[in-house]
């Protein structure tokens, strides 16, 4: 609960579990307990986590590219393409 002046009592928490998806995996890899995955360098990592605001869920991720400080080629491409179409998908929300 989030006490504030303007709100009383306003519900927030843990939406989604922190996610890493790498490389070939789409979305939402949560490896069990007994799992161990290790990145390495050049793998293409997402990275989600969420949050839970007055009843509201929200999601939102990150790409990057482990261990390196220039990227080119089709990483870059597909790291673009992914920060286009959320900006797209961003300007089309309404309230």
């Amino acid at each position: 609960m989030f006490n504030s002046k303007k709100t009383k009592k306003l519900e927030r928490g843990i939406a989604f579990p922190t996610c890493i998806s790498v490389d070939h995996i789409v979305g939402h890899f949560s490896p069990l307990a007994d799992e161990s995955v290790k990145l390495k360098e050049g793998d293409v990592a997402k990275i989600i986590c969420g949050a839970h605001i007055d009843g509201y869920a929200s999601n939102t991720a990150v790409t990057v590219v482990v261990g390196e400080s220039k990227v080119d080629g089709r990483k870059s491409d597909v790291i673009l393409a992914a920060y286009h179409a959320l900006k797209a998908a961003e300007r089309v929300i309404r309230d």
